[in-house]
C-alpha cells in the first residue's frame, strides 16, 4: 500500500461517529506539532514523533471497527494492535526510534504489560479492510515484545547501542506521552495551547497583580530571584515563601508543577493558585481527586485535573512519583514534567525512603525532562542541604540575605516538663484564647478530648482517622475556631493554616516540635508558649522510630534557651545530623533506579507503596457503622444502574477511614465482594463523627 491509497482510505473512514480517521489523524498531528514548539526535545526526532502520531489510529481502518463506530456492532479487536504493522510501512526513522515509535503506538490505550494482546495474538487477528485482509500484525508484536522484555518484563536491557536503560525509558515516554496528549486533545476538542504555558514570564506577572491587589509588594529578595529558580532557599514561615518560588520561575519554563505533602495542603494551595492565576489555568490532583470533583458537581473534568491538562498543576508529591514509579499511563504523568518548573515545598516531611524517591525523580526530570526543580522550606536541615548541593541544586537564596529574619523572630517561648501531658488537663481546660493541644497518637488525643470536654464546651477534636466526608467538614470547622480548644495529633503539622496562641504538646523529633511550634504566633504580633510534655506508656517513641525520638529527647531542653527562629534552625541541624545515618543509608539505594526508571512496563504496586508514612503503610477501610450497608451495595452491584453505582461508589470513598496496616490485620473484617468492587477491606471497629474512629473490641493504639 502506498501513501496515497493509505490517505485515501483514511478519508473515506471514520474515527468517531462524525469525523473522519483522516481529520482526526491530521487534528492530533498538528496538536503535536504544537506542544513539541514548547517541550525541550531532540529536533532529528520531530519527524518520527510528528508521523506516529498521525498513524497511531490506522487500525480503525478495519472493518469490524467501521462497524462499531457506525452503531451496526458492539465490540471489535483493538486497533492499536491490529494498525501496528501497516504503521511500520510508513516509519522512517532509524533503529531505536522506530521501534519506539512502533511501541507506543501498540500501547497508546493500555500500559505495557506481560498479557497485552494475549488474546489477539493466541487468535492471529488481521486487519481486514474492504473486505480484504491486509496486514499480520503477530510476528511484529512478538518482535517488540521481545526487543523490549529483558530478563523481567518491561525492563530494559543494555542492547540499544549508545542509550543506557534510563535513556531509552525517558525516550519511550516522550513518544507515548506526546501520542495519548495529542489524541486527548484532539478528541476533546481542547486547544494544544492551553496546557502550557505562554512563557515564565507570565508567571511572574500573575504573582506581582496578586501581591500588588492585595496591599502588598514584592520583597527585595522576591525580586531578585525573579527567573533564577532550579535550586533550593529557605524563608521563615510566613515570609511568602510560595510566591517567591513562583518568581522564580526560568522565563523558558512551559508549566508550572507545585508539589506537597498531603490532601490538605494542596486542596488550600488549589484555592490559592486560582485566586492568583484564574480557575480556567489550574487543575489539581491528589488521591480524593474524585470526591473532591463530586462535591462541587464537576466529575467530567477529573481527566483534565489528574493529567494536568491546564499551565499550573498542583498536588500532592505521590502524583509525581507514580508516574516515575510507572503507574497506570506514566508517560501522561510523566509528560507533565518535561520543560516544567517543579516547585517542591516541605521537602523534609518525608521517610528515608520516600525522600530518596524524591531526589531521584528530582534528577531523572532535571537531567532527562529539562525540568527545573525548586525546593523550598522554612526549616531544611543542614544534611539535606548538602544532599540538594551533591545532586547539583544550589542555594539561589544565599542564607545571608534571610538570616536577619530568622534572627528578628521570636514567636514563643519554649518549656519542658518531665510529665505526661494528661497531668496537665486542668491548666489547660483554664487557658484563654485560641489553645492547641497536640498529641502522637490518635488514642491519646480522645482521651484528652474527652477529659476537656467534661470541664469546658469549646474543645475540639481532629485527627488523621476520620472518613473522608467527616475530614472535610472538621478542617473547615478547625480553620474557623476563634477561640477554644483543639485536639489534634501530628495531621496540624503540614496540614493547616491555624494560628493559636499556646501549645501544649507531647515530645517528638526535633522537626515536628518544630513544625508544632509553627502553628503559635505565626504573625509574631504577640507573646506565643509552648510546653513540651514526655509521652507515656511501653512504648513512648511511637509512632516514630525509637532512635529519631531519643535522638529528639536529648536536644529537647536545649529549646527553653531558644531566642530565636534561627536557634530553633541549629537545633533542627542538631537532630539531623544524629539521625542522618538512615536517611544516607537509603538515599544510597538509588531506590527509583532499582524499582522502575529502567523499565516501561507498568507497575501495579506503586500506589500501595507509596501508601507509606515513615514505617506504616495506611488503607483504606469501613468501620462497622458503614461496613453492612457498603456489603450490600457491592453484592447488587451487577443489578444498579449508571447514577446508583456512582452513588455507591462515593458512599464508600465518603465513609472510608485510612488506618495502619498493622491495625487492620488485628481487625479485619474481609469481603470478597466489597474488595473486588471498591477496593476496601473492613473491621470490626467503631466510629463516631465526633471522636472518629475507636477502639474496638480489643484495646489498640491508634495513629
Amino acid at each position: 500500500m502506498d501513501w496515497e491509497t493509505l490517505t485515501a482510505l483514511m478519508k473515506g473512514k471514520l474515527a468517531k461517529p462524525d469525523v473522519s480517521l483522516y481529520r482526526h489523524s491530521l487534528g492530533a498531528m498538528k496538536k503535536a506539532e504544537l506542544l513539541l514548539s514548547k517541550i525541550p526535545h531532540p529536533r532529528e526526532l520531530e519527524e518520527c514523533l510528528l508521523m506516529h502520531v498521525f498513524l497511531h489510529d490506522i487500525g480503525k481502518l478495519d472493518d469490524r471497527f467501521q462497524r462499531r463506530v457506525r452503531g451496526m456492532a458492539k465490540k471489535a479487536p483493538p486497533h492499536a494492535y491490529l494498525g501496528i504493522e501497516l504503521a511500520s510501512r510508513f516509519l522512517r526513522c532509524g533503529s531505536p526510534f522506530r521501534e519506539l515509535a512502533l511501541l507506543s503506538i501498540l500501547t497508546h490505550h493500555s500500559d505495557y504489560h506481560v498479557n497485552l494482546y494475549s488474546r489477539e495474538l493466541e487468535n492471529c487477528e488481521a486487519l481486514i479492510i474492504n473486505g480484504e485482509k491486509v496486514s499480520e500484525p503477530a510476528d511484529l508484536v512478538w518482535e517488540l515484545r521481545e526487543e523490549f522484555a529483558g530478563d523481567v518484563f518491561g525492563e530494559l536491557g543494555e542492547g540499544f547501542s549508545g542509550f543506557s536503560p534510563i535513556e531509552m525509558r525517558a525516550l519511550y515516554t516522550l513518544f507515548n506521552g506526546l501520542l495519548r496528549l495529542s489524541d486527548w486533545l484532539e478528541s476533546a476538542g481542547l486547544p494544544a495551547e492551553s496546557y502550557h504555558l505562554p512563557g515564565g514570564t507570565a508567571v511572574h506577572e500573575y504573582v506581582v497583580n496578586y501581591l500588588t491587589g492585595r496591599g502588598f509588594r514584592p520583597r527585595d529578595y522576591q525580586l531578585a530571584l525573579r527567573g533564577k529558580g532550579g535550586g533550593y532557599f529557605m524563608l521563615p514561615t510566613g515570609d511568602g515563601k510560595t510566591e517567591t518560588a513562583l518568581l522564580a520561575t526560568p522565563p523558558d519554563a512551559v508549566k508550572v508543577v507545585y508539589s506537597l505533602p498531603t490532601v490538605t495542603t494542596t486542596e488550600a494551595m488549589r484555592k490559592r493558585f486560582e485566586a492568583m492565576f484564574g480557575r480556567e489555568n489550574v487543575s489539581f490532583g491528589h488521591g480524593m481527586l474524585f470526591l473532591s470533583l463530586y462535591s462541587k458537581g464537576e466529575l467530567e473534568k477529573r481527566l483534565l485535573h489528574r493529567y494536568a491538562f491546564r499551565p499550573y498543576f498542583v498536588s500532592t508529591v505521590d502524583q509525581m512519583l507514580l508516574a516515575f514509579l510507572n503507574y497506570h499511563r506514566f508517560p501522561l504523568r510523566e509528560f507533565v514534567l518535561r520543560g516544567s518548573h517543579w516547585i517542591i515545598d516541605e521537602i523534609h516531611a518525608y521517610s528515608p525512603f520516600t525522600l530518596s524517591l524524591i531526589l531521584d525523580g528530582i534528577a531523572y526530570a532535571g537531567d532527562h525532562l529539562g525540568a527545573e526543580v525548586t525546593i523550598m522550606s522554612a526549616t531544611l536541615p543542614a544534611p539535606m542541604r548538602e544532599e540538594l548541593r551533591n545532586r547539583g541544586l544550589q542555594e539561589i537564596l544565599p542564607f545571608d540575605v534571610v538570616r536577619k529574619r530568622y534572627s528578628s523572630r521570636r514567636r514563643l517561648t519554649a518549656e519542658v516538663r518531665d510529665e505526661p501531658l494528661m497531668n496537665a488537663v486542668e491548666e489547660i481546660s483554664r487557658e484563654k484564647g485560641r489553645v492547641l493541644v497536640v498529641v502522637n497518637t490518635v488514642t491519646r488525643a480522645q482521651e484528652l478530648y474527652r477529659e476537656i470536654k467534661e470541664r469546658r464546651r469549646d474543645v475540639y477534636l481532629f485527627h488523621s482517622r476520620f472518613t473522608n466526608e467527616d475530614k472535610e467538614r472538621k478542617i473547615k470547622l478547625v480553620e474557623k475556631i476563634e477561640s477554644g480548644i483543639l485536639v489534634a495529633t501530628q495531621v496540624v503539622e503540614v496540614s493547616l493554616d491555624i494560628d493559636y496562641d499556646v501549645l501544649y504538646t507531647e515530645a517528638a523529633p526535633v522537626d515536628a516540635l518544630i513544625q508544632r511550634f509553627g502553628r503559635i504566633n505565626r504573625r509574631g504580633k504577640r507573646s506565643g508558649r509552648a510546653i513540651v510534655f514526655m509521652p507515656e506508656g511501653k512504648r513512648p517513641y511511637l509512632p516514630y522510630d525509637r532512635r529519631s525520638f531519643e535522638a529528639s529527647r536529648r536536644l529537647i531542653g536545649e529549646l527553653e534557651s531558644v531566642r530565636s527562629e534561627l536557634d530553633f534552625l541549629k537545633a533542627n541541624d542538631s537532630y539531623y545530623e544524629s539521625i542522618w545515618g538512615p536517611y544516607e543509608r537509603e538515599l544510597k539505594k538509588q531506590n527509583l533506579e532499582r524499582l522502575s526508571l529502567k523499565s516501561i512496563g507498568r507497575w501495579d504496586r506503586s500506589e500501595r507503596l507509596l501508601a507509606t508514612r515513615d514505617t506504616f503503610i495506611s488503607i483504606p477501610t469501613l468501620p462497622e457503622p458503614f461496613l453492612q450497608n457498603a456489603i450490600e451495595l457491592a453484592v447488587s452491584w451487577e443489578g444498579l444502574n449508571s447514577e446508583e453505582r456512582l452513588e455507591a461508589a462515593v458512599y464508600v470513598m465518603k465513609k472510608s477511614v485510612s488506618i495502619p496496616i498493622w491495625t487492620v490485620e488485628k481487625h479485619k473484617v474481609f469481603n470478597e465482594d466489597l474488595h473486588s468492587r471498591f477496593g476496601v477491606v473492613g473491621v470490626d471497629l467503631t466510629y463516631s463523627d465526633e471522636e472518629g474512629i475507636k477502639d474496638g473490641k480489643e484495646k489498640v493504639l491508634l495513629f
